[in-house]
């Protein structure tokens, strides 16, 4: 029997050895699948942080360039302001003209845009300045005509087919589309 136990210790004592062995090898693989894991995660961890860098970066960049653009749009606005303020006054100032004042300008008007034979409309303010008479001074044969304009001051003029708004209203907004760029260069105000 001796010979058999000695083959059943020999067979015991190799399986003990190779789970040794296998225990070794699986501790050691253990260590370095936790070792392995460690790099992973601290990569990891090393690109996240970099990533919520640049996303902060990134967040703080189009805040700040949110915040300028919201400036300039503000700036723009009353730049525009301050332009539409300047014709709002030139047409407050001529509304505001006294009768000698407002013939002068009717005056002006008529001569530069008044054609032969045109019909002249006036507001109620102006029909007792204006005159058959008067109009007779600017050999054009203009005709006063009967109904009314309902308008702070200027006139109408009409001609077959057509019409032309002289009012205070639409020669300040054609003086505007005009002189815009130049006013608002006068006021140190460019668009950007």
């Amino acid at each position: 029997m001796n010979g058999k136990e000695n083959i059943i210790n020999k067979i015991l004592s190799d399986a003990d050895n190779r789970c040794v062995q296998i225990i070794a090898d699986a501790e050691r693989q253990a260590v370095e699948t936790v070792q392995t894991a460690k790099e992973g995660v601290e990569r990891e961890r090393i690109a996240l942080d970099k990533r919520i860098a640049s996303n902060r970066e990134e967040r703080i960049r189009n805040a700040q360039a949110n915040a300028e653009l919201d400036a300039k749009k503000y700036s723009l606005s009353a730049r525009q302001q301050l332009i539409s303020d300047c014709y709002d006054e030139v047409y407050n100032r001529l509304a505001k003209y006294d009768a000698e004042e407002r013939l002068d300008l009717l005056g002006e008007l008529l001569t530069k845009y008044a054609e032969q034979g045109e019909t002249v409309y006036v507001t109620s303010a102006d029909a007792p300045l204006v005159t058959q008479l008067w109009l007779n001074g600017f050999e054009k044969g203009l005709k006063l005509g009967t109904k009314r304009l309902r308008a702070d001051g200027g006139v109408v003029l009409e001609g077959e087919g057509y019409e032309k708004d002289l009012t205070l209203k639409r020669v300040v907004q054609y003086l505007k589309e005009q002189t815009e760029a130049k006013v608002a260069s006068i006021l140190g105000v460019r668009n950007e």
